[in-house]
């Protein structure tokens, strides 16, 4: 009995254990695509990188971590690459983006529905991070390093697929333990 306890008490505290670690596939109704892997090399605060080989970007060159999380305002493309380099999944939305835009209530619903996945798995201690991202041809694009999937309208089960398939999947510097 004392074991069993401690071996759950370790695993509470042990932040690994909250991240996927048997990444299971990414079923195939749902149309990822993988790109060449762009490297890892770090750039200066601020600094621009805009021959990214996808939009929004998928590896390559990057700049400071983001908090992780739901951002109100736009993160730096070149800062959530960082994210993913640390394993995070990235999801990005642009309501101006699809067949047609979205008004302000469809904007805000879109934003809440998306929010409430990543907020989920982020108290799950996941590597989750949402932003705005305007120029995409599709409204929400969901990403991790050399991964990529486009669609227009909220679907929270393959939200959350992407997410457990993907979250510390690639993980060079061990972020994910």
């Amino acid at each position: 009995m004392g074991a069993v306890l401690l071996l759950l008490l370790l695993s509470f505290f042990d932040d690994s254990a909250k991240h996927s670690k048997d990444h299971p596939a990414y079923p195939v109704q749902y149309d990822v695509q993988s790109f060449e892997d762009q490297g890892r090399d770090h750039i200066e605060r601020g600094a621009v990188f805009n021959s990214y080989n996808s939009n929004p970007p998928t590896s390559g060159p990057h700049g400071p971590l983001a908090p992780w999380g739901v951002s109100d305002g736009p993160v730096a493309k070149e800062s959530a690459v960082h994210n993913m380099e640390h394993g995070g999944v990235v999801v990005w939305y642009d309501c101006e983006a699809g067949a047609a835009p979205l008004d302000v209530a469809g904007c805000d619903q879109l934003r809440a529905d998306l929010a409430g996945v990543v907020d989920s798995r982020r108290d799950e201690g996941m590597f989750v991070l949402m932003t705005p991202y305007s120029g995409m041809d599709s409204r929400i694009v969901l990403t991790a390093w050399q991964y990529l999937d486009a669609f227009d309208e909220f679907d929270a089960a393959r939200l959350e697929a992407f997410i457990v398939s993907f979250e510390c999947r690639f993980d060079p510097e061990r972020a994910c333990g």
